[in-house]
């Protein structure tokens, strides 16, 4: 075998190796439960744009179809990788998003209930004073269980 050769073999063990290294790192993105803040969009994108720039080069200028094939594969793992991180933080945001709209939600039932128990305590003496029993009976006149 010619250093030719060698340097094929070399080059398409070591890239088959990357693509299918590309695979542990798309089940962390998956797996991670905070939108997979430690991985560099920036980062990822500019890999998925050289293994691109590559394959453009070896078409145009070498002709040679393993590399593009290669590289091809490359930019396709990079670019999974970007789509999945990118997706994990639009649907991480949502969820914090609907959370935080949970939380108004119950703030302002509670300003609600609040506003009414004290309308209800200071509400003149007579037929509905603000004492407990008061409070209670009311109550289950409401539910049909007095009347």
């Amino acid at each position: 075998m010619t250093l030719a050769e060698y340097s094929m073999t070399a080059f398409a063990l070591m890239n088959g190796g990357r693509v299918v290294a590309y695979f542990p790192q798309m089940i962390r993105v998956y797996r991670d439960p905070h939108g997979a803040t430690a991985v560099s969009l920036l980062t990822w994108a500019l890999f998925t744009a050289a293994n691109a720039a590559t394959v453009c080069y070896a078409l145009a200028v070498t002709d040679d179809r393993i590399i593009a094939t290669v590289f091809s594969l490359n930019a396709l793992g990079c670019l999974a990788i970007v789509g999945l991180t990118a997706f994990k933080r639009i649907d991480v945001a949502r969820r914090v998003a609907m959370l935080w709209h949970r939380i108004a939600s119950l703030r302002h039932s509670q300003n609600l209930v609040e506003r009414a128990l004290f309308a209800e305590i200071r509400s003149p003496r007579g037929s509905r004073n603000g004492s407990p029993s008061a409070r209670h009976r009311d109550d289950m006149i409401r539910q049909g269980l007095m009347s």
